[in-house]
């Protein structure tokens, strides 16, 4: 079965943890009722596509069920250092508490509970 991120978290939005191979960012999504995992377009600012992600068949990653916790957004989202989260700056400084799915792969999923 393919992963399916609103069937997992509920929602149709949050933020992805994604480690590239070149260096760690989030990526935040509206995964809405897709299946696959959204793969960031480092083009998307050239381009006209409201919809910067292509969503990858991932039928052998899973959410890493003992390690699911709630936390708070700037928490989770690390905003400083050298190795940052959040290189782009997005507005994601806030207490907002969430579910943090950790996937096989190395990714995290981030679900504020008020996005949706």
């Amino acid at each position: 079965m393919n992963i399916n991120l609103h069937d997992i978290t509920g929602q149709e939005s949050g933020v992805i943890l994604v480690d590239t191979g070149a260096g760690r960012q989030n990526v935040v999504a509206n995964w809405g009722d897709r299946d696959g995992l959204p793969y960031f377009m480092p083009y998307y600012a050239a381009t006209s596509d409201p919809f910067p992600f292509l969503f990858m068949d991932v039928a052998d990653i899973h959410v890493d069920r003992p390690l699911v916790h709630k936390g708070r957004l700037r928490d989770e989202v690390a905003h400083d250092g050298f190795d940052d989260w959040n290189p782009m700056g997005d507005d994601l400084d806030s207490d907002e508490p969430c579910d943090v799915y950790p996937l096989t792969n190395g990714w995290t999923v981030v679900a504020p509970k008020n996005w949706n």
